[in-house]
Order: structure tokens, then C-alpha cells, then sequence
């Protein structure tokens, strides 16, 4: 269980520094970081030199662990291309001449949340693809419907990790939500590790506050991320007020 840290901030220099020291300070926490160059792998193209520089640098850290960016546009993407995007992370090391830029599994963003069983076929497809590909390391899958899955009709069977929040912190302890998220593991009959909290929009609140609110992520699920950012369409775009205390507190944290 870990992290999961959607990494969208662009490499400048430094700019990665915060996770660097984050690893660095809390050997015995995992981190999975999302690797997002161009909205995915940079079809047609390498990723911009800042990239090339900084993505081998994660290597360093025997903690971390990358997965790439693929959007799915709700199974709306042509699945060739899908494939496409994912076949490219698999090439990376031999496309860039750099062993230490593979991944070890895909993100897949947009996933549906309603059930449809050609949205199914389309995401076990994928899953083929990415449990097939020996380039992608621990072959990892993450969905990102960023919602409650319907039971018993969904897409957890498709993945390892499922991200069933992302929203803000006043949704998150809005009583239905939480509720819900607290008892799903169980009425989904899986373990928490199968599932992922992102929480964006976190107020200035106490530290106490931010302990207990960890607190309720690792019981609900194995993977957790949140971000003081409000700002639509940004809130992974930068290393929050908040990121260096969310981390300490979830590595202390032993439930």
C-alpha cells in the first residue's frame, strides 16, 4: 500500500526536489507516481529534455515506482490508439536509450464510472494489453473513474487499483460519502488495497485535522493522495502547502 501521487508538474529544475526528499526521508514508505509528459507517452515525439533529465532520477529511489498517463476518454478513445499510447511506455527504454525511464504499469484516467458492458470488453482489452507486455515492469493497473463503483456491477475485476474518490475535502466528509467510501470494501467483498482516495481542495485546517483525515484514507483505502490546490484543472499541477505533512503523517501512520 502507498502513495499515489499523480505527478503532472512540469520537471523544471527542482521542481521534483519535494518528492525526492519525500522518498529520500521515508525509506519504508511506497510511492506510485504517475508519469504524464504530453497527456500520455508523447505519441509521435519524445518528451520534452526536462523529462529526459528528471524521469531517470526516480530510479534513484528504491521506493518509487512509475506508471504512465493513459486517458481512455470514458472508452471513447479507438482502442488501436489506447494500445498505441500503451505499447509506447513499453518502448520508452529502448525509444529513449534509458532502461531507467520504464514503467511498471498504466494509469488509465477517464475510466467509465455507470457500468456498459462494451465499456468492459473495451477496458479488458486493455487489461490484456498491459498484463501481456513483459516492458511494463509489475504490469500494473490503475482505473480512475474517480467515483463509487456500482455494486455488483462495475470494473474492479479490470484492475488492480481503483481510484473511487476524487474530489474535494468538503465531498469527502459530506456524511452519504463518507459513509459509503468507509463500508465499500466490504460490500464490494475485496480489501482496501484495491482501492484509491485522491483528495483535492483540502482547507487550512489543523494539523490534528490532517492526522485524522489520514487516519479515515488508510482505513477506507490502500492508496491516498491530497492537495491543498482549488484551482479547476490544477490541483496536481504542484506540490501543494500541504504535501510534505500529508506524507510524514501517512508514513506514522501504522491504520
Amino acid at each position: 500500500m502507498s502513495i499515489l501521487l499523480p505527478l503532472y508538474i512540469y520537471p523544471n529544475p527542482g521542481a521534483w526536489d519535494p518528492l525526492y526528499w519525500v522518498a529520500s526521508n521515508n525509506p519504508t514508505l511506497n510511492l506510485s507516481v504517475i508519469i504524464n509528459p504530453c497527456s500520455g507517452p508523447c505519441m509521435g515525439s519524445l518528451p520534452e529534455a526536462p523529462y529526459l533529465t528528471e524521469m531517470p532520477k526516480l530510479k534513484n529511489y528504491a521506493n518509487i515506482r512509475t506508471l504512465g498517463y493513459v486517458a481512455t476518454n470514458y472508452t471513447n478513445k479507438p482502442i488501436d490508439s489506447l494500445i498505441a499510447e500503451i505499447d509506447t511506455y513499453a518502448k520508452w527504454p529502448a525509444l529513449l536509450n534509458e532502461s531507467r525511464v520504464a514503467v511498471d504499469g498504466i494509469f488509465f484516467d477517464e475510466t467509465p464510472g455507470p457500468y456498459d458492458w462494451r465499456a468492459h470488453d473495451y477496458l479488458t482489452l486493455a487489461k490484456n494489453e498491459v498484463k501481456s507486455n513483459a516492458g511494463l515492469g509489475q504490469q500494473v493497473i490503475v482505473h480512475n473513474p474517480g467515483t463509487i463503483p456500482y455494486i455488483p456491477w462495475n470494473y474492479l475485476d479490470l484492475a488492480d487499483i481503483t481510484v473511487i474518490f476524487e474530489d474535494t475535502y468538503a465531498n469527502f466528509i459530506d456524511v452519504t460519502t463518507f459513509n459509503a467510501l468507509k463500508t465499500l470494501y466490504t460490500n464490494a467483498n475485496t480489501t482496501t488495497s484495491a482501492f484509491a482516495l485522491m483528495l483535492h481542495t483540502v482547507p487550512n485546517i489543523p494539523d490534528e485535522l490532517i492526522d485524522w483525515t489520514v487516519k479515515q484514507m488508510k482505513e477506507i483505502a490502500g492508496w491516498s493522495y491530497m492537495s491543498s490546490v482549488s484551482v479547476p484543472g490544477e490541483y496536481w499541477h504542484s506540490f501543494s502547502t500541504i504535501f510534505t505533512l500529508f506524507v510524514t503523517k501517512y508514513a506514522a501512520r501504522t491504520v
